[in-house]
């Protein structure tokens, strides 16, 4: 295991960022949460109940429109409970392509004080906002999402397994009774039951409800940078899980961000290693997500460190939900009343968690960071990155005996997510690297790592507001690249069509030679040649002059109105060069006068549109 990091830049322009916040520091909780540090059991110790946390999101979504949005996980717990999270950024609304900080909390359902310091860094931000320039201006270049308690069963029932599991529950209840431990569900590298029991990593590769939640969030996002926090090992665990799989291939980069947390902490927190070496497991948080998308992640296990607080006592819930005001807050804040035991201001005095959190969240804004795909587009389009590969979990070990193994299982991945095209008409999307790292767990089995990386690409497909899809392209970018592109730049040749309503008529219809004293009914007809470019279009013929519809031969008119008059022909669209016959009748009695010469009328045809 490496002894030290590497200098990394862009973990050095997350330093000196955080740096330059010029945070002030704090004596109390960020929400201003005040609690006795004598407070027991029938005050639930000082923490905040499942009920109230929910409550507390949408004070802060209610009274922040246009910085923080409250949103439901689409999946329930196993017993039915909603799971809340918050989206902030500024114009929170605007889908802007901007990177994603990802930060969740109490996957292990005991750990109070994890889920109290997430949601604590949801008034930090909010707050510090207001009254920090600098601190807004993070806003400006990333989104967070943050899930203060992800396993809501657990927290109410203050253990750390969900209620979720490969048995029934007991008669009258909706809890198994061992739960899977969330954090070993993951479906990467899952199955090897290293680090876990079959009961408690559940039904099969992320199995649970309230995983799935998560990974949906990485899956639809571009988080850069992922957070999950636990307690009490006051520490930092980055990947990879076992010791037989090596180490990953950004370890510079993922090992030199989590030392700088710790050395935020005022060096504070001094265990930063792989998980690996500190304890082998398999199926967490951290693995699945870096090898999904490239994206830092670590587990901060917060508190610990102080005997006193690593214990259960009258303030103390347990080690994982310790005195409030003295370990959780001190933890959280760097500052520690002055009557504390000794050990605990050692721990914590003067380290705060807090600059951790700011400093992963300064990496997040970090171009380098990540990779980012710039260009212009027409305003209101919208552009989506879609990937699709698979994981794999480890070779599964069968609940049999004797023990057998099953073949490693194919996990379909599929990366997507969306921005919407500004009205300058100019776009940023930073997402993760496309070039995704090869992981240890694959088909054949485990193979250690470092391996390199596969160079894949990004399908990025350009759209209208109605969703018709215009442009598709495929773009290859690595770490701390840009990618510049000109999209659904729609250009075209075409011509116009003037107004147009045409008619020609052939030679004039004629009868021929009426024989008087012989009843007959005589036919004619002529050609109209249509042209129209209307909608619709109506050919018709009328008689406008004197003795209107009626043959005439000087003063004398002939007894029988002329048939065919009126409505010739109608078009529902438009017509060229179309040959309509115009027929017209004459009848004639026995005993109808006939003068000598010819019977004839003018008459009128036109052609009309209603639709030009």
């Amino acid at each position: 295991m490496p002894a030290v990091a590497s200098a990394e830049p862009n973990v050095d322009a997350a330093v000196a960022a955080f740096k330059d916040l010029g945070l002030t520091p704090l004596t109390t909780m960020p929400s201003g949460r005040v609690v006795s540090p004598t407070v027991g059991t029938t005050e639930n110790f000082g923490y905040r109940t499942y009920d109230q946390i929910n409550q507390e999101l949408a004070n802060l979504a209610s009274a922040n429109p246009t910085l923080v949005s409250l949103k439901t996980a689409p999946r329930k717990s196993v017993e039915g409970r909603d799971i809340k999270y918050v989206e902030i950024t500024n114009d929170v609304g605007n889908y802007d392509g901007k990177p994603v900080y990802f930060m969740m909390g109490s996957i292990h359902g005991d750990e109070w004080a994890a889920g109290e310091h997430t949601l604590e860094f949801i008034y930090d931000v909010i707050n510090t906002s207001k009254t920090n320039p600098k601190v807004k201006a993070l806003l400006d270049k990333t989104r967070m999402i943050v899930i203060p308690v992800v396993n809501v069963d657990g927290w109410v029932r203050n253990r750390r397994a969900n209620c979720g599991g490969i048995t029934a529950p007991p008669a009258g209840s909706t809890c198994v009774t061992t739960g899977v431990d969330m954090n070993r569900n993951y479906p990467f590298g899952w199955g090897s039951n290293i680090g876990v029991t079959f009961a408690a990593r559940g039904l099969g590769p992320g199995s649970e409800p309230e995983v799935q939640n998560t990974m949906d969030i990485v899956k639809s996002n571009q988080v850069v940078a992922l957070l999950t926090n636990h307690n009490n090992s006051h520490a930092f665990f980055y990947p990879g899980l076992e010791v037989a799989a090596g180490f990953p291939a950004d370890l510079e980069s993922i090992r030199g961000l989590s030392v700088a947390m710790a050395a935020a902490t005022n060096n504070g927190y001094t265990n930063v290693r792989d998980s690996a070496h500190d304890y082998e497991t398999s199926g967490e948080t951290i693995d699945w997500s870096y090898y999904a998308t490239r994206g830092f992640a670590v587990t901060p296990e917060t508190v610990g460190g102080s005997s006193t607080c690593n214990r259960a006592s009258a303030t103390n819930k347990a080690g994982k939900a310790p005195n409030y005001v003295n370990c959780t807050t001190g933890d959280y804040t760097g500052f520690v009343p002055a009557d504390a035991a000794a050990d605990i201001k050692t721990a914590y005095s003067g380290h705060a968690m807090r600059d951790a959190f700011y400093t992963s969240l300064a990496y997040a804004t970090i171009a380098g960071g990540h990779s980012v795909i710039n260009g212009t587009a027409p305003a209101g389009y919208t552009l989506k990155v879609t990937k699709d590969f698979n994981l794999y979990t480890n070779t599964i070990r069968n609940n049999t005996t004797p023990v057998t193994f099953s073949a490693p299982q194919a996990i379909p991945t599929h990366l997507e997510s969306w921005m919407r095209v500004p009205a300058s008409g100019k776009f940023a999307f930073h997402v993760n690297p496309s070039v995704r790292p090869v992981p240890p767990y694959r088909a054949e089995g485990m193979v250690p790592g470092p391996s390199g990386y596969y160079q894949e690409s990004w399908t990025l497909t350009c759209a209208k507001p109605d969703g018709t899809v215009v442009d598709t392209k495929q773009v290859l970018v690595d770490k701390g690249q840009t990618a510049d592109l000109s999209l659904c730049t729609e250009g075209g040749v075409g011509g116009t069509v003037p107004a147009t309503l045409s008619l020609t008529m052939g030679a004039p219809a004629s009868f021929g030679a009426f024989v008087p004293g012989v009843a007959n009914t005589y036919s004619a007809s002529t050609t109209a040649n249509v042209i129209s470019t209307a909608g619709d279009a109506t050919l018709s013929v009328a008689d406008t002059g004197a003795n209107p519809g009626k043959l005439v031969n000087g003063a004398f008119a002939l007894a029988t109105p002329l048939e065919g008059l009126g409505v010739v022909k109608t078009y529902s669209g438009p017509v060229s060069n179309d040959a309509a016959t115009v027929t017209f009748k004459q009848a004639i009695a026995a005993n109808e006068p006939l003068r000598t010469g010819s019977y004839s009328k003018t008459l009128t045809f036109t052609l009309s549109t209603t639709n030009p």
